[in-house]
């Protein structure tokens, strides 16, 4: 039999790139709608060793985004 285990503190996310406007955006599905969605308003999150910001949420597709400078971190700072 083979075995997985949960990865605490991962979540899965698309990556977007838009160098027209110079942002990066994570989408993360919240198919609760705004009960997921809320738990992350506040969060900062870490992908490919940058910091990505919760930038709104689009409740036609159930989706919630962060984003980045292109090729950047978001500033962010540590409590």
């Amino acid at each position: 039999m083979t075995k997985a285990t949960i990865s605490p503190n991962e979540i899965a996310v698309v990556f977007t790139s838009r160098p027209e406007i110079g942002r990066d955006y994570l989408a993360v599905d919240v198919p609760n709608g705004w009960d997921d969605c809320k738990k992350l308003t506040k969060k900062v999150l870490k992908y490919e060793g940058r910091s990505f910001v919760w930038t709104g949420w689009n409740s036609d597709v159930l989706k919630c985004y962060f984003s980045a400078p292109c090729g950047g971190s978001a500033t962010v700072a540590t409590i």
